[in-house]
């Protein structure tokens, strides 16, 4: 079964294309500032992007008709159970409308089932959107009635490299607790219970630690009294906590290599704010291990930031005495896709309705 997969991120999609496992070509296009200015919102670039899609599998010589299965990454829905679901219209709308809020990712189910019309193809999916909800009761609660904890993270690549680790271990998933860190220009860290996460910190929020792009936890009366002071419309607030706080409020780059070298450089600065960093990481993961009762087979570092061993060292050595460490650099959400869908088409996995 030959299957397009798509990935849309802020400045280019991810495209590939399969044949069953086996891997055909794959691409991240990516677009000028100037093309991507031409549309006051992301949605609005849900036809632009198809196009150069179509214009891709051309130029790779392969016909559109000729493909019977199309997967993307999942977007901004409501809380849902982790799946492999049917794109549906009603999907479809409740992403472009960013009823329950707006990200790249709201791009991929349109596009899927944009081209998969266009094909005539029957199957069009998405896989473990970031909304995905499987946490306890008690998680959910917080101090104020009016306030309740999300879950919001980065679903695909966390379930991806937590099936891995179970693999590698020789053990059913089901029989398994991880803590999954995902690092990458925002950051979750998970509690992955026999399958299930049933804890994580919000990425759309920017809770957690602080990371390459957002503040973090906040002490929250200090926060109040910023949102009051005049300085800041919500907009503006909203940007500062979720896109430009973290190493770029600080030091004005989120270029995580670019740290490292500055660090040990010995610039005080850098030195810093990178302390700050992995000192808050290595608290959200020893909260996680409380909450599990420090019954873990391993701690997971994935993500780009997982590729520099001078970082992993360093909290591998912070944490090890919880769990054995394993790392898993990078995202790769296509492979996770198209694993997937595989199981799918095979029977191993049933398909979801979106409701």
């Amino acid at each position: 079964m030959v299957t397009l997969a798509v990935s849309p991120h802020y400045s280019h999609t991810k495209v590939a294309l399969y044949d069953n496992y086996s891997f055909l070509w794959g691409e991240n296009q990516y677009y000028t500032s100037m093309e991507l200015e031409l549309f006051p919102s992301i949605t609005q670039q849900e036809e632009f992007r198809a196009k150069r899609i179509m214009e891709l599998i051309a130029d790779k010589g392969d016909v559109l008709s000729n493909i019977g299965v199309f997967v993307s990454v999942g977007g901004m829905l409501h809380p849902m159970d982790s799946g492999v679901y049917q794109i549906s219209v009603e999907m479809v709308d409740d992403l472009l409308s960013c009823r329950y809020g707006e990200s790249p990712m709201n791009l991929g189910a349109p596009i899927a089932l944009r081209l998969a019309n266009m094909a005539g193809a029957r199957y069009a999916f998405i896989v473990d959107p970031p909304v995905v909800d499987e946490m306890s009761a008690m998680a959910h609660v917080t101090g104020l009635p009016d306030i309740r904890r999300k879950s919001i993270f980065h679903t695909l690549n966390h379930k991806a490299v937590a099936a891995k680790e179970a693999d590698k271990l020789g053990k059913p998933i089901a029989e398994c607790d991880f803590i999954v860190c995902n690092l990458d220009s925002t950051i979750s860290v998970a509690a992955h219970h026999r399958g299930r996460v049933i804890d994580v910190n919000d990425i759309q929020s920017g809770s957690g630690p602080l990371s390459p792009r957002q503040a973090g936890n906040l002490p929250p009366l200090q926060l109040a009294e910023l949102c009051f002071s005049g300085k800041y419309s919500l907009e503006e607030l909203r940007i500062r906590i979720t896109g430009a706080g973290g190493f770029v409020g600080h030091l004005g780059t989120d270029d995580f290599d670019e740290v490292i070298r500055r660090v040990r450089m010995g610039d005080r600065k850098f030195q810093s704010v990178y302390g700050a960093f992995v000192y808050q990481l290595i608290k959200q993961i020893g909260s996680i291990a409380a909450i599990m009762s420090g019954k873990t087979d391993s701690v997971i570092l994935t993500g780009r930031m997982a590729s520099n061993e001078y970082f992993t060292d360093m909290i591998t050595e912070k944490v090890k005495w919880i769990a054995p460490v394993s790392c898993y650099p990078g995202s790769d959400d296509i492979s996770a896709l198209i694993d997937r869908v595989m199981r799918v088409m095979t029977g191993a996995e049933e398909v979801k309705t979106y409701a």
